[in-house]
């Protein structure tokens, strides 16, 4: 690659083209996770125990989904690059996937192996298809594009700026949408913005001549090799973690709103998420300085502890108002989980490549992939559980006082324990000081 076209894909404009890709990520991805268990909990009336049968066929599925889109990325090789051609092909069925999500026939069963608990767990499994492999191939181009760590962490910052925006639209703005117009053209809509926000990154996406070739690594040998890394290994463990609590949390707001504060109103309940989102803008800054001075394991160690923190005020409030001020509060913690863990794994694929002398980001995001969202499917199955053990009737107005007990639970103490884990795991990953030095300077 010549030094002027290098030069011009470094610049702000590409970094802000490609960076908005996340946007259609997050939107499409948190307004799912955000609204889908309300949806066909409470709006559709789906049995709990039903759904969370779906979540665990749904985390079977996962268990290959992720890991062959990566490998056939890795080994994809076209004149256009690797990546880009499945952006391309992909853009439009993710919209299309996530637009069904949200259109059920009427008059199914609403009962395990009901015509409505089918719908739903064949709808989530394209989605998540869809979802796996634009992604995959999306966010793989990241390190290889900006492999220097000041354009790295530029880009990350606005990836994550991006990725706020989409939590914010998808999360406050999507029941307030389809209180307006209906479920199925909030769907149509934000799976219309999801797709038209890959489009406008390929404006800034390239691939280095040095990753356009595939890999020949076999499958099983890639899989054998990702795990290997016991860098990898931790880092998955605290990612998991930190996914568990990033998707617990919006599918229990609602719900905790509605039952445990009494907020019915959509855009109220979203603003409970989002007002988190919000104050993690600005708290950016903080984290960015953090990793400089202290390096991106330290950091996130300590912003988890922050974190935990302020998780405890949000299991006792009893107010709107007051839960706004608990949720604002995560946010500044919210903002280092974010961003840091990003820096986090493209410094992992990085050793790896130092070791073995070829780029398998496909791999390495296949599997990330893999194992984080099996914490969503897990998030799933520990809601609807805790749901039916506490007697929540999604046909009744006012439910037992057990449920608002369960809520409490599953909106503090339960990401609490992913804390716990995270800091655990962030505190055995070794890729820090001298050792992450030596693998920058090896890097090809």
């Amino acid at each position: 690659m010549s030094t002027w076209v290098h030069r011009q894909r470094l610049s702000t404009r590409h970094k802000v083209l490609w960076a908005f890709g996340t946007f259609g990520v997050s939107l499409s991805y948190e307004a799912f996770i955000g609204w889908v268990q309300f949806f066909y909990l409470d709006v559709l009336r789906l049995a709990p125990l039903a759904m969370t049968w779906a979540w665990v066929l749904y985390t079977l599925w996962n268990m290959v989904n992720d890991p062959i889109a990566g490998q056939l990325s890795d080994r994809t090789s076209t004149r256009w690059g690797r990546r880009i051609p499945w952006i391309v092909g992909l853009a439009i069925p993710l919209g299309i996937s996530f637009a069904l999500i949200w259109m059920p026939p009427a008059g199914l069963g609403l009962g395990f192996g009901g015509g409505l608990w089918w719908y739903f767990l064949i709808a989530i499994c394209v989605f998540d298809a869809m979802f796996s492999a634009i992604t995959i191939n999306y966010v793989a181009l990241f390190p290889a594009m900006y492999p220097e760590q000041g354009p790295r962490a530029a880009v990350a910052g606005w990836r994550q700026g991006f990725a706020i925006l989409g939590v914010i639209v998808g999360v406050t703005f999507a029941k307030s949408v389809a209180d307006a117009v209906g479920w199925a053209a909030m769907g149509v809509l934000f799976g219309a913005l999801a797709s038209l926000a890959f489009f406008v990154s390929l404006g800034g996406s390239f691939e280095p001549v040095r990753t356009s070739v595939a890999s020949e690594v076999p499958f099983k040998t890639a899989v054998r090799m990702t795990l290997r890394s016991g860098s990898f290994r931790w880092f998955l463990v605290m990612s998991t973690s930190i996914e568990f609590m990033l998707v617990v949390l919006p599918a229990v707001v609602p719900l905790f709103a509605k039952y445990v504060l009494g907020e019915n109103d959509g855009l109220r309940q979203g603003l409970i998420s989002g007002v988190a989102f919000v104050v993690a803008i600005p708290s950016f800054a903080l984290w960015t300085w953090a990793a400089k001075r202290w390096e991106s394991r330290s950091a996130i160690i300590v912003a988890l502890g922050l974190f935990g923190l302020l998780l405890i005020p949000l299991g006792v409030v009893r107010s709107y108002d007051q839960a706004l001020i608990a949720a604002a509060g995560l946010g500044v913690g919210l903002a280092g989980l974010l961003m840091l863990r990003e820096v986090m794994l493209a410094d992992v694929i990085d050793e790896d490549a130092a070791r073995h002398g070829v780029r398998r980001e496909g791999m390495f995001f296949g599997m990330h992939g893999f194992v984080i969202r099996a914490a969503f499917a897990f998030q799933g199955t520990l809601i609807g559980g805790m749901l039916a053990i506490t007697g929540y009737d999604p046909a009744r107005s006012v439910q037992p006082h057990n449920v608002a007990v369960g809520l409490r639970i599953l909106i503090s103490g339960a990401p609490l324990l992913g804390v716990l884990v995270a800091i655990y795991a962030a505190r055995r990953y070794s890729l820090y000081g001298d050792r992450l030095a030596r693998v920058k300077a090896a890097t090809p």
